[in-house]
């Protein structure tokens, strides 16, 4: 049995978090051999002396997603450390990332999990959806402001624009796939390898592409692009491949 503990950093986004712990939930379940256990810098019910304490805890792996804390430098002095980041180079510990796109040689890669929050619904109202106020082409549909407020448990239906080609963007894309929207971008090599080159409506010029792609997301080409996108999603990242990413990068970190 090996011992490893996780540390979800404060500079790690809810949405990232929640892909975090589905990646948690998925090497417990597959791997008898790992003993896990998972600290969230963001939760309140841990005093400041508690999560302090933690860090002087010996494990065989400490697992750091995000921003390394202050206190990050006790833990690599007494345990072996690897360190997942979606963007930047600035590691503290073995270098891991969520994505082959942007990882060059020594880095290592960590299959994310993205699992429905609900059963999908027939009778949820399809709308577009935007992470913030931009202009879209006038028409007869709703349109969903959604921020980071996607951590909600019911099923959406319609299309989610996307607002950038980030490892980011693409993680917030993958949740809202495994919830029921279709996605629209720019060309993303990040959403490329998680619902595939045809898994999206792709944008290349916002003006002209726009109007005829939030058109196509709200009927049902729409719905078979999302469906497709998820058969596609549910295979590469399941929960066995993670599991296997996650135990693979393991080994090579406690045989050094």
């Amino acid at each position: 049995m090996h011992t490893c503990n996780w540390y979800i950093s404060e500079s790690v986004s809810d949405v990232l978090a929640q892909v975090i712990f589905h990646m948690a939930e998925a090497l417990r379940t597959h791997s008898k051999d790992i003993e896990l256990k998972v600290i969230n810098a963001k939760d309140k019910s841990i005093s400041d002396f508690e999560r302090t304490k933690n860090f002087f805890n010996k494990k065989e792996i400490w697992h750091l997603f995000g921003k390394a804390p202050l206190f990050w430098k006790i833990v690599r002095m007494h345990s072996r450390t690897v360190h997942t980041l979606l963007e930047g180079n600035k590691w503290a510990g073995y270098p891991s990332r969520f994505f082959t796109e942007g990882a060059i040689n020594g880095e290592a890669v960590v299959f994310p999990v993205f699992d429905p929050l609900s059963s999908q619904s027939e009778d949820v109202s399809k709308a577009v959806f935007v992470r913030k106020e931009r202009k879209l082409p006038e028409g007869d549909f709703t349109v969903m402001n959604i921020a980071e407020k996607i951590l909600r448990p019911e099923a959406l239906s319609g299309i989610y624009i996307a607002e950038e080609t980030t490892p980011r963007e693409a993680m917030r894309a993958g949740i809202l796939t495994m919830r029921g929207l279709s996605i629209a971008s720019k060309k993303s090599g990040y959403l490329d390898e998680i619902l595939g080159s045809d898994g999206y409506f792709l944008i290349k010029n916002e003006e002209e592409d726009l109007p005829e792609i939030i058109h196509k997301g709200l009927t049902e080409r729409g719905r078979h692009m999302a469906m497709a996108a998820r058969h596609f999603l549910k295979s590469r990242r399941s929960h066995e491949k993670c599991t296997d990413s996650l135990i693979t990068l393991y080994r090579k970190v406690i045989s050094q």
